[in-house]
């Protein structure tokens, strides 16, 4: 309940501020016109001053909850019980109100501008964006053109080429821009610190949030890529929100087992090791450009699909209806085709994925599949990333699931799969990235979990 009332401070801490700004410019132009404007002055100035009570009350909470440093907070802290008591005496002493207002002002701005500091970082009012260095460094995410190279040369030319701190070069530079205001030494909401190396690697409230090597376990990855309207999805909704760009960029990191300043031969090794890890992109024949033009005909878009040579990935999202018409228009695609999106669909029939041999990635999010259906998806040898957010997919399903051999991602909160179910599917198949997000868990089916023992 405290840290309720201390959560309503930035709420109730605009209220004083403006009343008791239009109280002192009312005490300045009543001695200015000479009008008898007092009435309305003490209004004002008592609603003022229990505003900025209750302010002050709900700040020194808040600071109290943990997500600020206590040495940043006090000269903020004890600028705002000063400016309360000025509205106080402001308020009982009308003979001085002209000198007292003045006193008054400055109070406010001064405290208002620690709280920006706070909430913005330090010199926020006259930060200015720098401008790129004029010599380029290779951005992680290049990673992706040497995933089919996993020599050691080529490695270690990699390695040169991006020197020696990929963290401080590529990724601090993302965690200033959109994580600072919440996760640094001014403010640490869930107890978490991204400023430094001893931070990151610490995590915070809900325990650690970086896996080196594997980004879908990392919460500094994995909830950047959740619904922006999850409530696990950061940075949170209506903050500036990162690029695909700048997720890559953590994402390759983390893939490359997140060095934070290694010296060469240890950023090398877990270059090489990522490297191995990662498959091989298929060598496609290219499509023809008459078969695309079908497609783009009937209203699909068509785009590279990354890391691959001729690969396509198909987004359904302008089509109206998934007709056979839609299908045949990409007859001659399905060589090429290794991602297919097709969220939010209520008319998706799995048969028609089948001649996708080399479909990678299906998104089926909140759509209407079933788990009847994967039987069928379990036919397709290469499918290693399921989106299944939002679906009916139930306990009853697991068994597909875990009968997927070339699955390796799979994303599944908010589907009617029980938390016993989710264990079980878990210790099934060690070796599949489960991206859960927020998990809503239905109560488990006991007849269903019989019948798939």
């Amino acid at each position: 309940m405290i840290d309720l009332l201390g959560h309503f401070h930035p709420f109730l801490v605009h209220f004083p501020i403006g009343i008791l700004v239009l109280a002192c410019v009312m005490i300045w132009l009543q001695a200015i016109r000479k009008t008898e404007t007092q009435s309305s002055i003490s209004i004002l100035l008592l609603l003022g001053t229990i505003a900025a009570i209750l302010a002050a009350i709900s700040g020194f909470l808040l600071s109290n909850s943990g997500e600020y440093e206590k040495g940043d907070v006090l000269a903020h802290q004890w600028w705002g019980i000063g400016t309360s008591i000025c509205a106080i005496i402001l308020y009982f002493f009308q003979a001085y109100q002209k000198i007292i207002s003045l006193v008054l002002l400055i109070a406010i701005a001064i405290t208002g501008h620690l709280g920006g500091e706070l909430t913005y970082g330090s010199n926020y009012l006259f930060a200015s964006k720098k401008t790129d260095s004029p010599v380029k460094k290779l951005s992680l995410s290049t990673i992706d053109t040497i995933q089919q190279k996993v020599e050691l040369d080529t490695a270690i030319e990699v390695v040169r080429m991006k020197g020696n701190n990929p963290f401080e070069q590529e990724v601090l530079p993302i965690l200033k821009s959109h994580c600072f205001q919440c996760h640094s030494s001014k403010k640490q909401k869930g107890k978490l610190r991204l400023d430094t190396e001893t931070f990151i690697k610490k995590g915070g409230k809900e325990g650690l949030i970086l896996h080196a090597g594997n980004p879908l376990k990392s919460h500094l990855y994995s909830y950047l890529v959740l619904p922006e309207d999850d409530d696990l999805h950061m940075p949170p909704e209506g903050k500036k929100q990162l690029n695909s760009r700048q997720i890559d960029i953590i994402k390759r990191w983390i893939e490359m087992g997140a060095p934070f300043g290694e010296s060469e031969a240890e950023s090398l090794h877990a270059t090489v090791k990522s490297l191995h890890a990662m498959p091989l992109p298929l060598t496609i024949e290219p499509a023809s450009d008459e078969a695309l033009l079908e497609a783009k005909k009937q209203g699909i878009s068509i785009s590279p699909y990354p890391s691959s040579n001729g690969g396509l990935s198909l987004n359904f999202v302008n089509i109206k209806r998934l007709d056979p018409k839609v299908w045949q228009a990409t007859s001659a695609l399905q060589k090429q085709v290794l991602q297919i999106k097709l969220s939010k669909r209520q008319d998706i029939q799995v048969e028609d994925l089948l001649n996708f041999k080399n479909l990678q990635q299906l998104n089926l999010e909140q759509s209407n599949v079933q788990d009847a259906d994967l039987e069928h998806l379990g036919q397709l040898p290469h499918l290693s990333q399921l989106n299944l957010y939002g679906t009916g997919i139930s306990d009853q399903g697991i068994k597909a699931i875990v009968a997927m051999k070339a699955l390796k991602v799979l994303y599944i909160w908010q589907s009617k799969l029980s938390q016993e179910g989710l264990q079980r599917l878990k210790t099934a198949r060690p070796d599949v990235s489960i991206v859960e997000g927020k998990f809503q868990f239905s109560p488990p089916d006991t007849n269903r979990l019989k019948a798939i023992k």
